[in-house]
């Protein structure tokens, strides 16, 4: 199934499919509606009126063609169902005659081949078209609303909510207590599973579409290479599953529906532990980056290149800084543009690509003390990973959005990684190099950051957000101070001076 705006597509397998798909719209119409069943002879427009009036009048209800007859009346619990064909209709005025005209208002009416009505018959609230041409079986079913979607989002949850029920039934948890959990700034929607002592995480996500194009006809998501759907998730997990790293084991996966079922790695994620019992996980993360910053990144991962970088960084110049009152012009957000793609492309000609996961940070680190060494370390939300460059990670975890690091415990973790990395020697080339691509790395995410918090708040009505800018600005604060990013602190002082752009103490928190 695909949604489109007021659009949804279904694939059905059978005559008893079109008809419980009519059942289910049939619960969702009212007095008034007109239904438009559009399709070739034998495409199952009958059918699918069938089905839809049985739903409402039982199941015992005949229900014939009303080829011959025009139009059939129905009634149900005070309501009449009219059944109509327009098919053998010489001309549209014909409709008149028919008399469907003065009922229209009180009655649910499917009017079968309605072009046939077109200039007399008024707008139809839905449109079913039943395609068979194409299909090596069953058939595909359109359904149109023209004006109130919120009964076809209802439809189509609906149709999800069968289609999930039957992959659970297939991977063995269909009698399983299953629980909403919290989810993410994402569409994915995910449930705990519960049953005979055991527990499972069942994540859904299917493609959404995508959003506007903002350059070379592509929207920001496809730009900026992010995941849209249920296969992008199990290619890289079972990647880092198979290179020794502690993701969640797919139990089981229809990745064409978007249904993952995958094991639970609890609750405990890093944010949630109190702050004394925090550095065990840090050493596991550092631990975790070391080794998988010693594997080549897999050839089917894009690269984290200036221009990902540069249009990451730009939801600054649109979302954060509009949100305090500056509005760069385009010349001036061009010229941003070109102090990040330079920057971007100076970090990934520096260092060896490795996996680069985006989302190293305290929400999607889970411990599990019971584990041994880094697999006490659960990795989730893995889906957005690039080849890049190996300082952004450990940045991610050190300069966390939603928690205080503690300054002891980032320098800890630094030398910990260095140490490791590069020798004992501080002072050695590769590691003055990595503190200035550590640098780069911190202020790029921060400013995206930024921009996605105060997008997250203003388009998705997400204000919780807008509590963690202040730790955002700090580091934002910390960054600009290395070298190499003067040509961005300079930007800020001609393009967004004066409003205390990078005081942490500014009030960020909106009218």
């Amino acid at each position: 199934m695909s949604n489109e705006g007021l659009h949804i597509t279904i694939n059905v397998d059978s005559e008893a499919e079109t008809q419980s798909l009519a059942a289910r719209l049939a619960a969702l119409c009212r007095a008034g509606d007109l239904i438009g069943l559009h399709g070739d002879l034998g495409a199952g427009k009958t059918a699918f009126a069938r089905g839809f009036i049985q739903a409402l009048c039982g199941r015992d209800m005949q229900v014939p063609s009303p080829s011959f007859t025009l139009v059939q009346p129905y009634e149900a619990d005070g309501i009449e169902i009219i059944h109509a064909d327009f098919y053998r209709l010489g001309d549209a005025s014909e409709v008149e005659a028919l008399g469907l005209l003065d009922t229209l208002a009180e009655a649910i009416t499917l009017v079968e081949w309605p072009e046939r009505g077109d200039g007399v018959l008024p707008q139809t609230d839905f449109d079913i078209y039943l395609h068979t041409a194409g299909q090596l079986t069953g058939r595909r079913i359109e359904i149109i609303a023209n004006g109130d979607a919120t009964r076809l989002t209802a439809l189509q949850n609906d149709r999800r909510a069968g289609d999930i029920a039957a992959f659970l039934e297939q991977a063995g948890w269909e009698t399983a207590q299953r629980r909403a959990l919290a989810g993410d700034a994402s569409t994915r929607r995910f449930e705990r599973l519960t049953g005979n002592g055991h527990s499972a995480i069942l994540m859904d996500w299917q493609k959404a579409p995508d959003g506007p194009p903002i350059y070379d006809g592509k929207s920001y998501s496809q730009m900026v290479h992010l995941a849209e759907a249920a296969p992008a998730y199990c290619r890289i997990s079972r990647h880092l599953a198979d290179i020794g790293l502690g993701v969640p084991e797919i139990i089981a996966a229809d990745e064409a529906q978007g249904f993952v079922l995958l094991e639970d790695l609890g609750d405990m994620s890093l944010d949630r532990l109190p702050p004394e019992n925090r550095a065990p996980v840090y050493f596991e993360a550092v631990e975790t980056l070391l080794h998988l910053h010693n594997q080549d990144a897999p050839d089917f991962l894009p690269l984290y290149d200036g221009s990902v970088q540069a249009i990451e960084a730009a939801l600054f110049c649109d979302w954060y800084l509009p949100y305090i009152g500056h509005h760069p012009d385009a010349k001036a957000r061009g010229a941003f543009m070109d102090i990040w793609q330079a920057l971007g492309e100076t970090l990934i000609s520096a260092a060896r690509p490795v996996l680069v996961l985006r989302d190293f940070h305290s929400v999607n680190l889970m411990w599990r003390e019971e584990r041994q060494a880094r697999y006490r370390l659960g990795l989730i939300d893995v889906q957005d990973a690039l080849a890049g460059h190996p300082a952004y990670d450990l940045m991610s975890l050190l300069q966390d959005a939603r928690i205080d690091v503690t300054p002891e415990q980032a320098a800890s973790s630094l030398r910990h990684y260095t140490g490791r990395r590069f020798g004992s020697d501080a002072n050695t080339a590769d590691s003055a190099a990595f503190e200035t691509a550590c640098a780069i790395a911190a202020t790029q995410r921060n400013l995206k950051i930024a921009g996605i918090f105060v997008r997250l708040a203003q388009r998705d009505a997400k204000p919780g957000y807008l509590a963690h800018l202040p730790r955002i600005l700090t580091y934002l604060q910390q960054g600009l101070t290395n070298p190499a990013l003067a040509d961005m602190t300079d930007w800020l002082h001609r393009h967004a001076a004066g409003a205390q752009t990078l005081n942490p103490n500014t009030d960020v928190t909106g009218d």
